[in-house]
């Protein structure tokens, strides 16, 4: 009996040890696996903000001042709430700006109202309105999205709730315990600025997400995300160039290459001359180009002669290196005998669909207008633009 019960005690033993040592082999996944938890709240997404005094006061005035209360409280919408902490700091990046240009410091209120009591300034502030517009309807999109619905692939393209601007959400995993991936969901929130190539997308992340509204989805943005992305301070110290003489009836425009061989549209037959002087900066025109052995020369024929003082250029949608670096521009009486007008060495871009607004001084009347494209920014091939006007801006009295 006694040998009996010593057996049944090593079988147990055995048992035992086994099962401690297949539990203690199960395969690590290697992250926290959070669930998928809905924080829900029975107000509205407008009055949601409102119960949290001193955390987004400056999103409600700024959604009061526009008048677009109601698409909070009524329409079916995703909010990606910006803090106070992340107006402050744009807020100060614009007051530095403006220092610099010797302006006085504005306030919030003052930019979302678009009044201003100085005659000068009221087409100014009515545009600093608009732009403010455009940027808060960035945060909130049509529908309603949870971290799942952005789980899929490389994520989900989604549209502001104004104008239908393609922003962007992808489901992350925050770091947590010195483990990389290893903590909670988190939504990386990104402006496309139209743009197919992620590096040139601005990126924002969440602090706290899937917070379930009466009508919609609220997630909170990392407090240091600065509202705007990285338009913010050149948006509202972007003064509009004057009127484009490109729209004066009459105009014609061509093109030539340095290479005789070379031909309009042999690049993307979708993407030729035409296409940088359209009036859209969603389109582009793109070449074969050679700093050394294919120069571009873009050409204007107005009309009649005309005084241009001013001209622009715009980037396009991808690839920094075929944007233009140096140029010159030149003006004719009779599109023979070619006078030097203006010359740009090592111009930087800063983004995709970026238009800089040149003034030159010049006051005859030329018929003929052109600008040389000298060098691009690295492409050894081709060179692109989205857009090109000439344009005149009358003396200040």
């Amino acid at each position: 009996m006694k040998r009996s019960n010593l057996y049944k005690g090593y079988v147990a033993a055995l048992f035992c040890s086994t099962l401690i040592f297949l539990i203690g082999c199960t395969k690590e996944k290697g992250y926290y696996e959070t669930p998928n938890v809905i924080v829900g709240t029975d107000l509205n997404t407008y009055d949601y903000l409102k119960s949290k005094p001193g955390v987004y006061d400056s999103l409600l005035l700024v959604i009061d001042e526009l008048g677009m209360q109601d698409i909070l409280r009524d329409s079916n919408v995703t909010l990606f709430a910006v803090s106070n902490q992340g107006f402050q700091i744009a807020l100060k990046n614009l007051n530095n700006t403006r220092k610099a240009k010797g302006q006085r410091s504005i306030f919030l209120k003052e930019l979302a109202s678009g009044f201003s009591s100085i005659p000068s300034q009221k087409v100014k502030a009515t545009g600093d309105s608009a732009n403010l517009d455009t940027m808060v309807a960035r945060y909130i999109v049509r529908g309603q999205f949870k971290t799942s619905d952005f789980a899929v692939g490389d994520g989900l393209g989604i549209l502001s709730v104004r104008g239908g601007y393609p922003m962007h959400g992808r489901r992350l995993y925050a770091d947590a315990e010195g483990m990389q991936g290893g903590g909670s969901e988190i939504i990386e929130f990104a402006n496309t600025k139209r743009s197919v190539f992620t590096p040139n997308w601005a990126l924002a992340t969440t602090s706290s997400v899937n917070i379930k509204t009466k009508n919609g989805v609220v997630h909170l943005l990392e407090p240091d995300h600065v509202f705007g992305y990285d338009e913010f301070a050149s948006r509202l110290t972007y003064i509009p160039p004057p009127p484009n003489l490109f729209l004066t009836p009459g105009s014609t425009w061509f093109m030539q290459f340095q290479d005789p061989n070379a031909v309009d549209g042999s690049v993307d037959p979708g993407e030729k001359f035409i296409k940088v002087h359209d009036g859209n900066v969603l389109t582009k025109f793109i070449a074969v180009f050679n700093p050394n052995s294919n120069r571009i020369t873009m050409n204007w024929v107005a009309p009649e002669p005309v005084i241009s003082n001013v001209y622009t250029l715009s980037t396009a949608n991808d690839s920094a290196p075929r944007d233009p670096r140096s140029w010159l521009v030149e003006g004719s009486l009779d599109g023979v005998n070619y006078v030097r007008l203006d010359s740009r060495q090592d111009v930087v871009w800063e983004s995709r669909f970026q238009m800089k607004v040149f003034d030159f001084d010049n006051t005859v009347a030329y018929k003929y207008y052109r600008v040389i494209i000298l060098t691009n920014w690295g492409d050894g091939s081709l060179m692109q633009l989205s857009e090109w006007t000439m344009n005149y801006r009358a003396p200040v009295n």
